[in-house]
């Protein structure tokens, strides 16, 4: 192997969760192209490591850690660990890095402040627990649409934030170009007629630190409702393989769960999944703003606190949120005329891009004691 080039301008990034793949790519391949190093480490959590691969970054990363669950104290153990073997795999890797860059690594936060490498993170959701972030990162991205006052609330100081316009992920939607036959090869391939409603369902974020229980309870209902509706295939995206085993549990009691529903066992291209579907059910939050940002019919069973911006995208019309078990009924079950997907007009800006580059780029030229 060759000997790493330790003058040589290098960024860190780390991935540890799989909606990080698709929201770094790019950036990731920017500066590559343009003779910057990029040591990228990920964590083996959900499908992360998967869309790694699916994205070409296959053989030009490092897979450290692993998820330990939804028990706090687990958490913060795993947390430690992580950021532990992040340090000794940087240190070996004998690289000058300028910056390390990460959307919500708590334990790339904590490995680079020990290396006293400076942190550029990223957020967007201000319920989560941000204390590391904001206390620990040189500084914090986070979206104009996260109010002052709250981010004064929540410690993080004015010094430190840098606020971008619209959503994180404009950054890649905007430069995504939507297959025209997926949606016919994707329902051949699994018996379906290309008449048929096509449903993406993301279940809840079960070991996340700010899951409600009523999220899975409403996960539930919807499954029970869209596996009940004739003429609808339900493609569901499961977490990681405890949750997928649950969840097939529940397909094999159901009398037509099978024959009107799958659930993924490897990654797929989500955009493409989510520009060929009629509706987008999710727990979470990435998934639902692809969609909002691709013009699709969107639905939410995240039921913890709402954060700002899903706040707004409620009001103005862009995304429903079930809040209980009867308001499944509010999911309506029709084709989209417009497929494979039109963009969400005025809320693909390119300020995301802009400033995470602008950003990064200001590290890499200030020169770094090695």
């Amino acid at each position: 192997m060759d000997q790493p080039d330790v003058t040589k301008k290098t960024i860190w990034i780390d991935l540890d969760n799989s909606p990080h793949v698709p929201l770094f790519a790019l950036v990731i391949r920017h500066y590559r192209e343009n003779g910057i190093d990029v040591v990228l480490t990920a964590r083996d959590h959900s499908q992360t490591v998967g869309l790694l691969d699916l994205n070409g970054f296959l053989g030009t990363y490092q897979v450290i850690g692993r998820h330990y669950g939804a028990n706090k104290l687990s958490k913060a153990l795993g947390l430690v660990v992580r950021a532990i073997q992040l340090r000794s795999y940087i240190r070996k890797t004998k690289r000058k890095i300028s910056v390390a860059v990460s959307h919500g690594s708590r334990s790339m936060v904590l490995a680079a402040w020990w290396l006293r490498i400076p942190v550029i993170t990223m957020y967007d959701y201000e319920h989560t627990e941000t204390r590391i972030f904001n206390g620990l990162s040189t500084r914090v991205l986070v979206p104009d649409q996260i109010p002052a006052p709250v981010l004064d609330n929540i410690g993080l100081r004015a010094d430190k934030r840098v606020k971008y316009k619209g959503l994180k992920e404009d950054l890649y939607v905007s430069k995504f170009v939507p297959d025209v036959g997926f949606r016919s090869r994707f329902l051949q391939e699994y018996g379906h007629a290309t008449d048929d409603i096509l449903a993406v369902l993301r279940p809840p974020a079960s070991t996340a630190n700010y899951h409600s229980t009523r999220s899975d309870e409403l996960f539930d209902a919807v499954m029970e409702y869209l596996l009940n509706a004739n003429g609808v295939f339900t493609v569901i995206i499961p977490r990681d393989r405890k949750q997928a085993g649950a969840i097939r549990g529940i397909i094999e009691r159901h009398p037509h769960g099978n024959k009107r529903s799958v659930v993924l066992d490897e990654a797929v291209d989500g955009l493409e999944l989510a520009a060929a579907a009629d509706m987008v059910v999710s727990g979470g939050g990435t998934m639902n703003r692809e969609a909002v940002l691709l013009g699709v019919p969107v639905y939410s069973i995240f039921a913890g606190k709402v954060g700002a911006l899903d706040a707004q995208m409620e009001r103005d019309g862009s995304i429903t949120f079930i809040r209980k078990t009867g308001d499944v009924s509010r999911i309506a079950l029709e084709r989209r005329t417009d497929h494979p997907g039109g963009y969400g007009d005025d809320r693909l800006t390119g300020g995301v891009e802009t400033t995470l580059k602008e950003q990064i780029d200001s590290f890499l030229s200030k020169d770094r004691p090695a």
